[in-house]
């Protein structure tokens, strides 16, 4: 008896703490069987039934009846004056209840069902039926600007904005609230829920959506394997929805093998035919923003980062870049190889000992350089590097370290060189080293990023600098994460006495965790337009005279395979580099003579090797080569299965149709750089 009491007690606690259908199911419940009870002790007494006549002649004074008498009486207490004097303390029962059940419970209930949607608005627990949406799943500091940017965007205008995460939603309405005015504020709708739950997805409407961001929550260990169970769970219920569109997905991941991985492997098809896969990740982003972009767009004042080729480096240039980079942190290699990417000049084809120099500095350089060289091993197969360490003398003590695996003619044809110094950069012999660099005899154009994992001494390694670099105003970039205004106001403060910059004019704060992730689509339709060009002169053999609208290109782009993808669009991000060799100011048309198409495709191929290189292509044996020589079928494979590339290789070594292609995306830069203006 007592266990099943407690199991009634337990199912009426579940119902009536539930949603407000439950509880009102339940009070009309109570009400039904309170009413039942009433009318069966209400067959003790006589009361008065209308005959047949009576209700046929619609008589108003004919009797209610015992049921209409009844409810009369549950329901207004003021017609107990109307009831027989020997039924009246019955009735008297009858109206106290109804007015406990009625005017007590009900409006009790009702209040509550108010007060519970109103606190489960508060605490993210409704769900709405939202059509062409967008969602952020997961939440983290850079999640309010990414809102921010998509309200004044006119591409999303006027759509709601569903952010579903674990953290308290009154903390995430108050982060957002600082940055939105009332009238977009009304636009974000928060759902508190986890990403790994089907069910809860389910609540995402994403089969729906506009777009959908997978961010995940901060602080997680197994961030991205979180990530791609979530988006597979959301490719499952998408794969039941009949007819369902392709929706954009932009997945945040962590970690940079594995948003490297996914830069070469692409998503099952089952997969893509659901989604629109854009991977990115923080330290890559912020790579890109610093170096390609070149701005931070927070505020009234936005910061407008110098380039790290500062002079036109020409054919004729004996200039070359050094970029230093003080910590061998996840933000330090990604800045690192990144540059890799961009820092192709001409002044090497003319002679080959004009090579850019990315520096590692770090107290661990031997055990992080070994990583490094492990990961882009078929980089460091052709490409010798450098070791130096701090001795006990104060010296440094250098070792070159050979190709890995190629050497001759086929090695060393690479424009890059990575450096790696064990040290730490405060040292004596560090900071001559950096003197050394930043003098202005030097030939080398200095740029310094400072990576440490913690900001308050990368603030202190970057404001005590030699003196050399503040002098010739070299360019230092400091890591910060939550803000940038003490780095800001430094920069921006004049000497009013001799009305000049400041001291620390030169340096730009970077890597601030709020603001990372850009919806400018400009730099992915580049890509488009170069891959566009590709097809077309693979096709026709001729440049095109025009491109497409964007329905067309993003078509193309589609069905192209994601190692493709990021080739095109590294290609893109390397134009502008390409056009300041030639000395091009930005302003006029691009007009290229023979002569520069030539060049800049010789420097075109140089940035594509160090490209796949990265990528996880290798260059081909001698016995490979054989093999790929017999057949197309067999250099496919080696190219789309294998990662294995015949092209890799100098330019003078490269076939002629080859050569062909690079001359095709130099002829076709203006095509890129003007797609924008001549699609409008």
């Amino acid at each position: 008896m007592i266990s099943i009491f407690r199991l009634l007690s337990l199912h009426f606690d579940r119902s009536f703490s539930g949603k407000g259908w439950k509880q009102l199911s339940w009070l009309f419940g109570i009400i039904l069987l309170v009413f039942v009870l009433i009318f069966v002790m209400s067959l003790a007494y006589n009361l008065a039934n209308p005959s047949a006549e009576q209700l046929a002649s619609d008589e108003v004074s004919a009797p209610l009846g015992r049921l209409f008498q009844l409810i009369c009486l549950f329901i207004d207490p003021g017609n107990i004056n109307n009831v027989p004097p020997s039924f009246r303390w019955f009735a008297l029962v009858v109206v106290i209840i109804g007015m406990l059940l009625f005017t007590g419970l009900l409006i009790s209930v009702v209040s509550n069902m108010l007060e519970r949607r109103v606190e489960r608005f508060r605490e993210g627990d409704i769900d709405y039926q939202l059509r062409d949406h967008v969602v952020i799943i997961g939440f983290d500091e850079m999640v309010p600007t990414l809102i921010q940017q998509i309200c004044s965007d006119p591409h999303y205008e006027q759509c709601y904005i569903l952010v579903q995460s674990t953290c308290p939603a009154v903390d995430i309405r108050n982060k957002v609230h600082t940055l939105l005015d009332t009238k977009n504020e009304s636009r974000i709708v928060v759902l508190h829920a986890r990403r790994d739950s089907k069910e809860e997805l389910y609540k995402l409407h994403t089969t729906q959506a506009r777009e959908v961001f997978l961010i995940g929550e901060r602080d997680e260990h197994d961030h991205d394997s979180l990530n791609i169970d979530s988006l597979k769970k959301i490719v499952s219920i998408h794969e039941k929805k009949e007819g369902c569109p392709m929706i954009p997905f932009t997945v945040m991941f962590e970690y940079q093998t594995t948003f490297a991985a996914f830069q070469l492997t692409d998503l099952s098809v089952e997969w893509r035919k659901y989604i629109e896969f854009h991977p990115f990740n923080f330290y890559e982003e912020w790579a890109k923003k610093l170096l390609v972009s070149r701005c931070y767009n927070k505020g009234d004042k936005p910061i407008i980062y110098p380039s790290l080729d500062r002079v036109p480096i020409t054919e004729d240039s004996s200039k070359t870049v050094r970029f230093v980079i003080i910590g061998m942190s996840r933000m330090g290699i990604a800045l690192g190889v990144e540059a890799a990417h961009l820092l192709h000049f001409p002044n090497f084809c003319r002679d080959n000992k004009y090579k850019s120099v990315i520096t590692f500095i770090d107290d661990q350089a031997d055990t992080e350089m070994n990583y490094f060289r492990g990961r882009y091993q078929h980089f460091f197969e052709i490409a010798p590097a450098i070791y130096k360490e701090v001795n006990q003398e104060g010296g440094l003590d250098i070792q070159i370290l050979s190709p890995t695996k190629f050497e001759g003619t086929d090695a060393n044809f690479l424009d890059i060189r990575f450096e790696f110094i064990k040290g730490r950069a405060e040292s004596e012999v560090i900071q001559q080293q950096l003197n050394q660099w930043a003098s202005p005899e030097s030939n080398e154009i200095l740029t310094i990023a400072v990576c440490l994992n913690y900001p308050p001494q990368s603030v202190a390694i970057g404001l005590y600098l030699p003196d050399n670099v503040f002098e010739n105003n070299i360019p230092v970039f400091i890591r910060q994460e939550t803000s940038s205004a003490l780095l800001s106001m430094l920069s921006s403060r004049k000497d009013e006495e001799e009305c000049q910059y400041h001291k620390y004019s030169h340096i730009y704060p970077f890597g601030m965790m709020d603001n990372c992730y850009d919806l400018d689509r400009s730099g992915m339709e580049k890509g488009m337009v170069i891959h566009y060009i590709y097809e077309f002169f693979n096709t026709y053999g001729v440049l095109p005279e025009s491109c497409p609208g964007m329905e067309r290109l993003k078509k193309s782009w589609n069905e192209l395979s994601v190692a493709k993808r990021w080739s095109n669009l590294y290609s893109a991000c390397s134009i502008d580099y390409k056009l300041r060799s030639i000395g091009w100011d930005g302003k006029s048309d691009i007009l290229l003579t023979s002569e520069q198409i030539e060049l800049l495709a010789r420097v075109e191929h140089n940035r594509w090797n160090v490209e796949k290189l990265l990528l996880g292509f290798r260059k081909p044996t001698a016995d490979e080569m054989e093999i790929i020589a017999s057949s197309k079928v067999k250099k496919d494979e080696f190219k789309n299965e294998r990662f294995v590339h015949p092209d890799i290789c100098s330019y003078e070594e490269l076939p002629k149709s080859s050569k062909d292609y690079d001359r095709c995306i130099v002829k076709g830069i203006s095509l890129v750089v003007n797609y924008r203006k001549s699609v409008q």
